[in-house]
């Protein structure tokens, strides 16, 4: 209890993570409230819609970024669960509960922080509503319950269809991303014996949300948390999916990723003068050298684009399953009074499979198919590699599990019946503010909704002054941490700390205004503003409870490498961290889920 009363005494002193207000509003009446249809995509990049420049077709994403608004600058945590913690509570992860992932948490974490699920000391979305009447429901990846006490059928849900760990095999198979972690499915609190013979993740998910909505009792509002796997490895589609973008990316990554830019620079979402953050490369002799494009034999090429072929794939098919839900609310004539908030829970992903806790090269290959000939299908474990991952988050640095803006900052794509500003919005946002704002709109108030008594008060901001026109911003930094990464907005400015090998393991410091891709350091130009930022981290992080990975969580260099490794790829690697070890370190992966 001190604890806690100490947590509420520190929120009221300190501002350190957001200047944030809006104008008082009445609360609805029960028939004005509107319903909530949330969608969370899992390792999407931020460039992989059409509406921010991709060659992906996505009509559904596209058509709602056209009648709604596009948040530019919202950011996530780096991976999945630390994301959906903030989401559904509207806190901070650590306080929320998720400060680590299941299996990365070292020795000297463990605290209630750190413990890798929701706890009772926060308040879920969920169950806010509840109490108002919504009738609630989940379909897809949950990621927040280690106990049984915290799986969605008990945090809220009326309705849930849930994956309890981080992925899996997208198909009816089950195979696991590692060991540990078997994908179990549980609907309203028991577990699925049997998936049918034809699953797949994005298609039965809309099944089953589909079903939920035509089930609902009465005219209740309702909230809909639509939490989807794709386009999370492995990378897997339907057969018929296999072969839709055959040829697109013959250009190669680099094209790709030039081509992504300058639709992003024509349509006026990037400045023409950006400069793209350079994915450093690796020495000749390593399998994770790339070649320049034009070099690599034909058969280079098409084992090379395969994994990005299938990627684009399954994020279509996750577009068009959304389409299903959008469709069915306009038929029924609850489209015009439903919210439709989209995001990604981080951005694109790097790594292979050995990153997952717990993996072996023997364990992966007596488990998994990783032929090229088979990629996408069922049993078959394709990863997309660092060079389609950096095209896929278009302009940002580095990728998921990081601190740089690739691993950060999620699209975003809002949508509703009073949403008075369209087009995109630079306004500064955090996955922390949507649950305030989905309270303001139900006529929730968690200063005095009895739910509330006792809980860890909010830490986000409603967005509603940004999304009615009321105001350009509401919030003016934040804040975050994951696996000793740290980082933090203000203003124009981020700070950044980025552990080594991976990074420098040193502050750095971006000026975003003019350089979003975070390729110039201007920490030694502006000691000053490194000082503030660097003080006010350390209040967030004493605010909530963070504390520092001892020792220092890491994954090999091997971890990278997408493909199957014979004995001479295993040696180049050996040979590459002797001479890492006499010298600099070398790029590595950080933890990643």
């Amino acid at each position: 209890m001190m604890r806690l009363l100490s947590f509420c005494l520190c929120l009221l002193l300190i501002s350190a993570c957001s200047d944030a207000g809006s104008e008082d509003t009445a609360a609805p009446s029960p028939e004005e409230r509107p319903n909530f249809l949330i969608i969370v995509a899992d390792d999407l990049g931020w460039s992989d819609i059409g509406a921010l420049g991709s060659e992906i077709r996505t009509p559904t994403l596209d058509a709602l970024a056209g009648r709604g608004l596009v948040m530019t600058s919202f950011y996530v945590a780096p991976t999945c669960s630390p994301t959906r913690s903030m989401l559904m509570t509207g806190m901070d992860n650590h306080p929320a509960g998720v400060g680590s992932m299941s299996g990365i948490q070292t020795p000297n974490q463990n605290t209630r922080n750190y413990a890798a699920q929701l706890h009772e000391d926060v308040v879920t979305i969920a169950e806010a509503l509840k109490t108002q009447g919504y009738q609630t429901m989940m379909s897809g990846k949950w990621h927040l319950a280690v106990d049984e006490s915290q799986r969605p059928h008990n945090r809220g849900f009326d309705k849930s269809f849930a994956l309890m760990p981080g992925g899996g095999s997208h198909f009816a198979d089950r195979k696991s991303l590692n060991p540990t972690e078997i994908p179990e499915y549980y609907e309203d609190g028991k577990l699925v014996e049997e998936l049918p013979a034809d699953f797949y993740s994005s298609i039965n998910y809309t099944d089953t949300m589909l079903g939920y909505l035509k089930g609902r009792d009465g005219d209740a509002p309702f909230l809909a948390y639509l939490a989807y796997t794709a386009p999370h490895d492995p990378l897997q589609v339907p057969d018929e999916w296999l072969d839709r973008y055959d040829g697109t990316y013959d250009v190669g990554p680099l094209a790709t990723q030039q081509a992504r830019l300058q639709r992003l620079q024509e349509k006026g979402i990037v400045a023409p003068d950006v400069a793209l953050w350079q994915m450093p490369n690796f020495p000749p002799f390593l399998p994770l050298h790339a070649a320049p494009w034009p070099t690599r034999s034909d058969s280079q090429k098409a084992k090379d684009t395969r994994p990005m072929e299938i990627y684009a794939s399954m994020v279509e098919l996750m577009d068009q399953q959304l389409g299903r839900v959008i469709t069915y609310l306009e038929e029924t004539g609850e489209l015009d009074n439903t919210y439709i908030v989209f995001f990604s829970d981080n951005g694109a992903s790097a790594v292979a499979p050995l990153v997952y806790p717990g993996n072996t090269k023997e364990w992966v290959n007596a488990n998994w198919d990783r032929s090229v000939e088979n990629a996408g299908k069922a049993g078959n474990f394709t990863v997309m590699g660092r060079e389609w991952a950096n095209a896929s988050n278009t302009p940002w640095r580095l990728f998921k599990g990081s601190v740089g803006d690739g691993g950060i900052r999620s699209p975003m794509i809002v949508a509703g019946p009073k949403l008075a500003k369209t087009g995109t919005t630079d306004a500064l946002a955090h996955v922390m503010d949507i649950a305030p704002s989905v309270y303001e709109l139900a006529g929730v108030d968690p200063s005095s909704a009895d739910i509330f008594a006792g809980k860890l008060p909010l830490q986000g901001v409603s967005l509603l002054p940004v999304w009615q026109a009321q105001a350009d911003s509401v919030r003016q930094s934040f804040m975050t941490e994951l696996f000793n990464g740290r980082a933090g907005r203000d203003g124009k400015w981020k700070i950044a700390f980025v552990p080594r090998p991976q990074g420098s393991g040193q502050w750095e410091l971006f000026d975003m205004s003019v350089d979003p891709g975070e390729t110039t350091n201007v920490a030694a130009d502006h000691p000053d503003v490194v000082e503030r930022l660097k003080a006010q981290y350390e209040d967030y992080a004493r605010l909530n409870g963070v504390i520092p990975a001892v020792p220092q969580p890491s994954q090999s260099l091997r971890a990278l490498y997408p493909h199957p490794c014979d004995a001479a790829c295993e040696a180049s690697f050996v040979k590459f961290m002797e001479l890492a070890r006499k010298g600099p370190p070398p790029p590595d992966a950080r933890p990643g889920r």
